[in-house]
């Protein structure tokens, strides 16, 4: 997959909620792309390959700036997301998987007292943007249709 594909494919998922970001403007949004070859700074060849198998786009809507990380495996993928810098930072807009090159939809899922609660990011910038603990913390993946209008 190389960075235009990747720019077509989150402009065809079409991730917007909770901004209209749907991912036509991430060659102009790029600011860093870090995969398991090395860091690549800007400026961004489209052609640019980017050899790994797990990719996440990463965004932050209040600058705005876009990041591409690889991973070598599925495992360091959802250690991201879930991680710091991942969809419950609340300077990340969201995050977008790709498994070979394909979308890869997924939730985040954490206990609130007794139950399972679906993490939400408009939620969390509408009643607590900052300091948030999301207990027991776990990434599910989805099937790639639900996601599709």
């Amino acid at each position: 997959m190389n960075l235009i594909q990747l720019a077509d494919a989150l402009t065809a998922c079409a991730v917007a909620d909770p901004w209209a970001f749907d991912g036509s403007d991430l060659l102009e949004t790029l600011s860093r792309i870090e995969v398991t070859a090395g860091v690549h700074q800007p400026p961004f060849c489209p052609e640019i390959e980017l050899g790994d198998r797990f990719i996440v786009v990463a965004h932050a809507g209040h600058v705005p700036e876009s990041s591409v990380w690889g991973f070598a495996d599925r495992t360091e993928l959802e250690a991201f997301i879930l991680g710091p810098a991942g969809l419950t930072n609340p300077f990340t807009t969201f995050c977008v998987a790709f498994v070979d090159g394909s979308y890869c939809p997924f939730q985040l899922l954490y206990v609130d007292g007794v139950r399972d609660v679906e993490f939400s990011k408009a939620a969390q910038l509408e009643r607590d943007p900052f300091g948030r603990e999301y207990p027991k913390l776990r990434l599910e993946w989805l099937p790639t249709a639900r996601h599709r209008s």
